[in-house]
């Protein structure tokens, strides 16, 4: 790298220095130099003329002549230019493209794993050359943004993950959400037994319940709760070694109703073929299955179950959730004796998730969505809360603590045992207490 180069670095780092965060919002210190033929053509940081614009949008569009040609040039910014803005804003990355930047040089690589590594990769794309400031100076650029990033990787709240990522997945096939959802958790679930992800299934459920008890919670939104109830539904057909669940769901669902068998529910055959014989005709499903055409997208699913389990007249999450309260239950056994009867769970695991999307298209009918709309929600819902990586740790393979602290308290009321009203020892047993305790009667 050339003295020259080492100027024009060091030129954008001390104008990065003059940043000031939003109110309300913690902001990368960002400064950007824009050369030409060896001369500078305009130096700015982010907000310099507006709260919120970027360096480089600030030197490109309001630093220059509109007329002002400079294609050809190179570009020093102290951070990686983004990939993703809210319209009618357009990504850094897309205006030094169009403008012809011929070299882009950076400080430091974006830690939003939204954008981390893809502004890098658009603009090599596009054969715009991207070269990294010297070590010495990245380091200081890194150093100026210690507090960015560790505002970005402490964040808890859920991320808005870049939109390319929801168009590109949204159509992911079922099996490939599956393993992606096992892949980041993998690590944490490792030493977690079935009946301990089945608990944490039905802490989520009864986040979701909210939809049919109506009651608030503050900073809980009930339908949030959907796609963790999927992956937590995902992460316990992994831990009991399902290899597809969209073979699983197909058994016991394919395109129809499982007992009248007919692709729209009739609840007075139903009733009269469970009566003769409370199990499903497995041999004729699995004939069934064969003829038919499986669904792929989650929202494929979903409008599958819909087409066979219709709301008519109402959204109707009381009822639902009475019946899905009724399955959790089959599941819990299923689940208890699934080391000597594993077909208990294929049957009892397909009913849940089945239900699920009964309350996925509820709320899609309450909504008053159109029918081909069906499934979109979903699909968007389980991109944003799944992308690839954990929105908690932003990394890919989660590293969290086992319990994290932003989901103590988020259902459940704590009793303020540190207050000093209560005596722990008094309400709590040692485990030598307990044997003491618990003996044999006289």
């Amino acid at each position: 790298m050339s003295s020259n180069d080492r100027d024009f670095i060091r030129q954008a780092i001390e104008a990065s220095k003059k940043c000031v965060s939003e109110p309300g919002k913690m902001s990368p210190m960002v400064g950007a130099v824009v050369t030409k033929d060896g001369q500078i053509l305009a130096v700015a940081y982010r907000g310099q003329k507006e709260a919120g614009d970027h360096a480089e949008f600030t030197a490109l569009e309001k630093m220059l002549q509109d007329d002002e040609t400079i294609a050809g040039a190179t570009v020093y910014t102290t951070l990686e230019p983004c990939t993703t803005r809210n319209r009618p804003k357009e990504p850094c990355a897309k205006r030094l493209i169009e403008r012809k930047v011929s070299r882009v040089v950076i400080g430091m690589l974006d830690p939003n794993p939204s954008i981390c590594g893809k502004g890098v990769r658009l603009l090599r794309d596009h054969n715009v050359q991207t070269d990294l400031f010297p070590p010495d100076l990245a380091a200081e650029v890194e150093d100026l943004n210690r507090k960015f990033r560790h505002h970005i990787e402490s964040q808890v709240a859920q991320r808005e993950v870049d939109a390319d990522f929801v168009a590109r997945y949204r159509s992911r096939d079922i099996d490939e959400w599956y393993k992606a959802a096992n892949y980041i958790y993998a690590d944490r679930n490792f030493y977690r037994d079935p009946l301990s992800i089945f608990a944490h299934l039905v802490e989520v459920i009864g986040g979701l319940s909210q939809l049919a008890s109506g009651k608030k919670k503050p900073g809980s939104a009930p339908e949030s709760f959907l796609p963790k109830a999927i992956a937590w539904w995902f992460a316990l057909c992994g831990k009991l070694g399902v290899t597809k669940v969209s073979d699983l769901l197909w058994l016991k669902f394919p395109g129809i109703c499982p007992y009248c068998q007919r692709e729209e529910h009739d609840s007075a055959i139903c009733a009269r073929v469970k009566r003769e014989n409370p199990n499903p005709s497995w041999e004729e499903l699995h004939k069934q299955g064969r003829n038919r055409k499986r669904p792929s997208r989650l929202g494929d699913w979903q409008r599958m179950f819909r087409g066979i389990y219709k709301p008519h007249h109402k959204p109707d999450f009381e009822a639902t959730f009475a019946r899905l309260t009724e399955e959790l239950g089959e599941l819990a056994e299923a689940v208890r004796v699934f080391p000597t009867a594993p077909g208990y769970v294929l049957s009892e695991a397909a009913d849940v998730f089945a239900w699920l999307m009964n309350i996925q298209n509820n709320i899609d009918f309450r909504d008053e969505r159109l029918e081909e709309e069906y499934g979109r929600s979903l699909e968007e819902q389980f991109c944003r809360a799944y992308p690839d990586y954990c929105l908690d740790c932003s990394n890919q393979r989660c590293v969290c603590p086992p319990i994290l602290e932003n989901t103590i308290g988020r259902i459940a009321h704590e009793l303020p045992l540190d207050s000093g009203l209560f005596d722990l020892g008094g309400i709590f047993m040692t485990p030598d207490k307990a044997r003491q305790v618990f003996k044999p009667p006289l």
